[in-house]
C-alpha cells in the first residue's frame, strides 16, 4: 500500500490486517523500485503522492515487463480517477472516501482472480 496520509494508511492497515492479508506499506511510489524483492500480489497506491503521482508511477511500473504482471489499484478523492486509472494502465481504482466493505471487497476480487 503505498499512501502519504498517515491516518488513511493506518485505516486501510488494519482492514487489510484484519482480513488476513500481510501488508507492506510505504509513503511514496519509491517503494516500486523494491517490488522485485517484495513480490507484491496487489498495489493499493493513492494518487496524489509527494513526487510522481500515483498514475505515473503505475505507469512506470506496467511499462516494464518485470512489474507489469503486479495489480495496481489507484485510490483517491479526484473526481477523475478512473480516466487517470485507464490512462496508467492501473487495475482498478478506489475512490475516497470508502467503505470498510468496498476496500475489502475490491480485495478479495483482486485475490479471487490470483488463485484462478
Amino acid at each position: 500500500m503505498i499512501e502519504d496520509n498517515p491516518d488513511i494508511s493506518e485505516i486501510m492497515d488494519y482492514i487489510l490486517k484484519d482480513d488476513g492479508y500481510e501488508v507492506i506499506s510505504s509513503e511514496d511510489g519509491t517503494i516500486a523500485d523494491q517490488f522485485h524483492e517484495i513480490k507484491p500480489d496487489l498495489v493499493l497506491m493513492d494518487e496524489l503522492l509527494p513526487g510522481k503521482r500515483g498514475s505515473e508511477w503505475c505507469s512506470i511500473i506496467k511499462s516494464d515487463p518485470s512489474r507489469q504482471h503486479i495489480p495496481v489499484v489507484l485510490v483517491s478523492t479526484i473526481p477523475n480517477i478512473e480516466q487517470l486509472a485507464q490512462k496508467s494502465g492501473a487495475d482498478g481504482y478506489l475512490e475516497k472516501p470508502f467503505n470498510i466493505g468496498s476496500l475489502s471487497d475490491l480485495i478479495k476480487e483482486f485475490a479471487a482472480k490470483k488463485n484462478q
